[in-house]
């Protein structure tokens, strides 16, 4: 059997120990070393195989119609309709490369629903040769996240902990936006992005405590005043922490930054012995908890209808979106200058 349709068997079989047989170790494939190739497919395959699809029903012969104009591949198939575009790069009658296509045209007519879709990032590259700037960024990058993991296993004052996200705003600036091309911003972006919101917890202290003392719950209508009010406002701390247990007499959250993902994916290292302590600034994890008890209550007692749904269409998931629908407390939405929610225009019968 050829290496051609050996590869073919293996990826139409979603058989990743065959396809590790029969692809060269030595050779690259999209530009990464033949490991990691398989090991990301597999996790891709994977989401398949868990909705009970084991294999690719059909494989259809097309070409590249882009990146790589002219270049032979295939369809790969499911039963839904799950697709992976391969093309299959040749030499002397051998398979020296594989690559995912974007732009893929074949020679019969398919429904294609489902792209499974993966990419590498550059410094996964098996020939990564990077410029001396990222060379530069990449140290930086290091150097920073090594500081910050000297505030684990121990306790730290919030304002030291900020201090890191302010000296590390620079660099920030430098790398927020090669996240999709480098793995080696994630651990930087991880810890940046989940500080942040410490960064914003200290920021709006004094508001949140002003908020605090205008707490009113002697009425429903009080309520709803307070938290319209406060709806759009940034003043909630709810991401990047984990409260511990008693926090209100020790101070203490557990710094998480597990929850500061991106779609375009990376490798982080999760850090979950970083306490720190906020006991100045406690009033805005106070307010956070109170407001958000009190708005998803609310919310679920006046969430819209599917009679409302008719009327007005889609709705953002807002209390004073749901109270004007239902045309409650208009006085206090009117004095909180929220809109009045349009309902939906509907075509006429001579129009349809």
């Amino acid at each position: 059997m050829s290496n051609k349709k050996a590869i073919i068997k293996a990826i139409t079989e979603m058989d990743m120990a065959l396809l590790d047989v029969v692809l060269d170790n030595d050779k690259a494939y999209m530009e990464v070393p033949k490991e990691l190739f398989i090991k990301t497919l597999s996790i891709e395959l994977n989401k398949l195989k868990n909705q009970g699809i084991t294999k690719f029903v059909n494989v259809s012969k097309g070409t590249c119609n882009k990146c790589f104009n002219g270049c032979n591949g295939y369809t790969f198939l499911t039963k839904n309709n799950d697709y992976l575009d391969l093309l299959f790069k040749e030499e002397n009658n051998e398979i020296v490369d594989l690559f995912r296509c974007n732009i893929f045209k074949n020679e019969e007519n398919l429904i294609k629903k489902n792209c499974i879709y993966f990419r590498f990032k550059k410094d996964e590259s098996k020939n990564y040769n990077p410029s001396s700037y990222i060379s530069s960024l990449q140290k930086q990058v290091e150097v920073a996240v090594k500081e910050f993991e000297k505030f684990e296993n121990k306790i730290t004052d919030i304002d030291e902990f900020v201090s890191w996200f302010k000296d590390n705003k620079k660099i920030h600036n430098s790398v927020k936006d090669l996240h999709w091309d480098y793995n080696f911003v994630w651990p930087f972006l991880s810890i940046y992005m989940t500080i942040e919101n410490f960064n914003e917890l200290v920021k709006n202290h004094n508001s949140a405590k002003k908020a605090l003392a205008q707490f009113d719950n002697s009425s429903e209508k009080s309520m709803i005043d307070w938290l319209i009010k406060y709806e759009k406002s940034k003043l909630r701390f709810t991401n990047g922490y984990e409260k511990t247990k008693n926090w209100e007499k020790t101070n203490l959250i557990l710094f998480k930054n597990g929850e500061t993902f991106f779609e375009t994916g990376g490798e982080i290292k999760l850090y979950n012995h970083v306490l720190v302590d906020i006991k100045e600034y406690k009033e805005s994890i106070l307010f956070s908890d109170i407001f958000s008890k009190h708005y998803w209550e609310y919310e679920k007692k006046y969430a819209p209808t599917k009679e409302l749904f008719e009327v007005y269409g889609d709705f953002e998931i807002e209390l004073s979106e749901y109270l004007s629908a239902r045309n409650l407390y208009p006085e206090i939405l009117k004095k909180h200058k929220i809109k009045t929610k349009e309902k939906q225009i509907k075509a006429s019968a001579n129009n349809t």
